[in-house]
């Protein structure tokens, strides 16, 4: 570390470190711009690889002409029942909408794999029209195509209009109605949700530091590794690796976060050096040695936390590890040699004006005022063992929650604010069976010859016998080489329902034994999020044990204990669990959700204990620094009074940025913000203040075993620089 600080804050060093990351961003710029076309959001990009609705769509992509299709519904409806009027306007639009182009491409096209499925029409498939005549639909099959479904959508509802003779209601539903409305919300979420971050970062440190060019600095900062860290990204969906929109959305998130923390760390130090040395670059050279091996240690640790997340079966799960491990890693090397080199560079300069704040006084650390955090550190460590008890009591009583937590991926309630595609919904589950909108799709297959209707009807028998399954009927979908078909199964409820859910090992179960040659696998709709249901409950129990592992190895490493990691790693688990149980009861009994999407756990889980762990490293690393000199005791004192406002400040605007996933109209960002911005606050403010120290506390010098020795301190006394005494800013 002695060797990069003097380089980053050389006198010409700190202009070449500067250089460079122009040119950096410069060249990769470019590359990280095209990064939105590299990413996968089809089915298999967020399905385990070995589930059964997985291996459904390789089938269908292979074998069938059409592929894997999906569906939009075009709702009609009148209170008082549909006119003759009515009836000439839905055939009129499906006329219209199969006269499109058939091509993909084509601005105005409508790909259909068949003609539409028309109420009313000759011939038509029953059930398209409600028993009282008030509402009826059309099915439109299209291919599978994340990337254009919108686009498609948007097609159909310019060619329908949103009125028909008279007033009749004319909505879209269905995976094509979805994808409009879920463009609308999320099209320019990157953008919207850069801004929103940066407005709000920028807001709080112009409040902590009340100086523009320190308040601008780590902005630079992180915008440049997000530009650095999108690059690579980029190369490595290129490579053939799969990457999510979903982890190019929470990049922007997580970057702003884990970056300000480091840029917060070396500020305030470089402020305490300021005080102490005169020259700017000895200062920063300084400061930098001392909070080098915090911020690489948190790298380290946040990164390969995130790493643990490439085990997980499902690959919504994994291939979010490593594009937050490349965001994370790309701030921390940001902030080891561009913030240095930028603060050098503006010197006490950037502090204006405020820069009495950093004029040198090399008396001043010397003195300990009993600041805020110095007061709330005395009061703790004189009654420990309350202290504990009544934080852990609270924090278990708060995990108690978690009796009321509930999984539900309910149609209703993704959208937090109203749209088409649900009100068209709603209107179709009052009629028919709610699982029109998403069947779920039976592929049968005959051993060395073609399906035949006798087959499928035995799939349609056995099928038609499971409780909670409306209807099946086969589809008239059959393979190049006709050993192929499938049904199409409905279900009486919501398909995304817990209870939907459950159904489909039972529609499994039925199809299990067709007889000698014939074979069926159950994929598409509820069997799909079933499929991903069990894979992520699997990945956080495989998840959870690896991440606090290497969490644990690093602490162990950082501060040549193990005593400490394990104290700190409790800390960490009781405060999620808290976390999770305070949020559970929140978001269903304030909020009114009726469960969370399954993956909210993982992902909460993995950044709360990685992001958690920055407090942990900041708060320890000053401890054992502190503790070499003075004491376990006065050690924690002064690291307190110390690193209280850089945590308190850090936790803050991470816990900002994160909220910023609330301001969404999507249920699942709402949860995730909410749930993450809770646990960083309470990592703050009770766990790093309160828990630890007293903790820390009641253990005493053996909290460093097997490194305690006869010195001073219960640490070994240490040689060469790290031994030189640092007195504590206070207050």
């Amino acid at each position: 570390m002695r060797r990069l600080a003097s380089l980053v804050t050389g006198r010409r060093g700190k202009w070449v470190v500067l250089g460079a990351w122009i040119v950096l961003f410069a060249a990769m710029s470019p590359l990280g711009g095209k990064l939105g076309d590299e990413t996968q959001d089809d089915t298999t990009s967020f399905l385990p690889e070995s589930a059964e609705s997985t291996e459904v769509v390789r089938i269908l992509d292979d074998d069938f002409e059409s592929g894997e299709t999906t569906q939009g519904l075009i709702v009609y409806s009148r209170d008082g029942g549909l006119t003759a009027a009515d009836r000439k306007k839905i055939a009129d639009d499906a006329a219209a909408l199969e006269a499109l182009p058939n091509d993909p491409d084509a601005d105005d096209g409508l790909p259909l794999t068949g003609p539409p499925e028309v109420p009313f029409a000759p011939g038509s498939p029953p059930g398209l029209v409600s028993p009282d005549g008030d509402l009826a639909y059309t099915v439109l099959t299209v291919p599978t195509d994340f990337d254009k479904a919108a686009d498609w959508g948007k097609t159909v509802r310019d060619t329908t209009g949103e009125e028909g003779p008279d007033g009749m209601q004319i909505l879209l539903s269905g995976d094509l109605g979805f994808s409009v409305d879920s463009e609308e919300v999320f099209g320019d979420l990157d953008t919207n949700l850069l801004l929103a971050t940066v407005a709000l970062v920028l807001v709080l440190l112009g409040a902590i530091y009340r100086a523009v060019l320190v308040a601008l600095t780590p902005l630079i900062v992180v915008f440049l590794a997000y530009t650095v860290a999108t690059a690579l990204i980029y190369l490595y969906a290129k490579s053939g690796a799969t990457v999510s929109s979903n982890g190019t959305t929470i990049l922007i998130v997580l970057m702003f976060g884990v970056g300000t923390d480091y840029c917060l760390l070396l500020v305030s130090r470089y402020r305490e050096e300021l005080r102490r040395i005169e020259d700017k670059h000895d200062a920063m050279g300084r400061a930098l040695r001392r909070t080098g091996p915090t911020i690489f240690a948190s790298g380290l640790t946040v990164s390969l936390a995130m790493l643990t997340l490439a085990l997980a079966d499902a690959r919504l799960t994994s291939t979010l590890g490593p594009v937050a491990a490349i965001g994370v890693a790309s701030g921390m090397v940001a902030g080891l040699t561009l913030l240095p080199a930028l603060l050098t560079i503006f010197g006490r300069t950037g502090f204006w004006p405020r820069r009495s704040t950093v004029q040198y006084d090399p008396e001043h650390p010397e003195v300990d005022r009993q600041g805020l955090w110095r007061r709330i550190g005395d009061r703790v460590l004189e009654r420990p063992a309350p202290a504990l008890a009544v934080t852990g009591l609270a924090f278990v009583a708060g995990a108690f929650g978690l009796l009321a937590y509930k999984v539900d991926y309910s149609t209703t309630t993704f959208f937090k604010e109203s749209v088409e595609s649900v009100e068209a919904f709603e209107l179709l589950e009052q009629e028919f069976p709610a699982g029109v909108l998403f069947p779920t799709t039976v592929l049968v297959e005959r051993d060395g010859g073609p399906v035949t209707p006798a087959d499928l009807q035995a799939v349609v028998r056995d099928v038609s016998t499971v409780d909670g399954v409306a209807s099946a009927a086969p589809t008239g979908n059959v393979s190049r080489d006709g050993t192929k078909a499938t049904v199409n199964v409905i279900l009486e409820g919501d398909p995304y329902t817990k209870s939907a859910l459950d159904i489909v090992p039972e529609i499994r179960d039925s199809v299990s034994d067709l007889g000698p040659g014939l074979t069926a696998l159950v994929g598409g709709g509820s069997a799909t999020q079933y499929d991903f249901d069990k894979a992520i409950e699997s990945d956080l129990e495989l998840i959870a044990p690896v991440a606090l592992l290497v969490i644990a190895i690093i602490l162990a490493l950082l501060l040549r204990a193990l005593i400490a990691p394990l104290v700190l790693i409790a800390s960490v688990i009781v405060s999620f669990l808290c976390t999770l149980g305070i949020s559970v009861l929140f978001i269903r009994f304030v909020v009114g959700d009726a469960g969370f999407d399954a993956s909210i756990p993982t992902f909460a889980f993995i950044f709360l204990v990685a992001l958690g762990i920055d407090y942990t490293i900041f708060l320890m690393g000053r401890v054992r620094e502190e503790a070499r000199r003075y004491g376990t005791r006065e050690g924690m004192l002064r690291a307190l009074s110390a690193t209280g406002p850089v945590i308190t400040s850090a936790g803050i605007i991470l816990a900002g940025t994160f909220s910023v996933l609330m301001t969404l109209p999507v249920t699942y960002t709402f949860d995730l913000g909410f749930m993450v911005a809770l646990g960083i606050l309470l990592d703050t403010f009770i766990v790093r203040s309160i828990m630890v120290p007293a903790a820390v506390e009641l253990i005493g010098d053996r909290i460093w075993w097997p490194s305690t020795a006869r010195g001073r301190g219960g640490l070994r006394e240490e040689t060469g620089e790290h031994a030189v005494p640092e007195p504590s800013e206070a207050g």
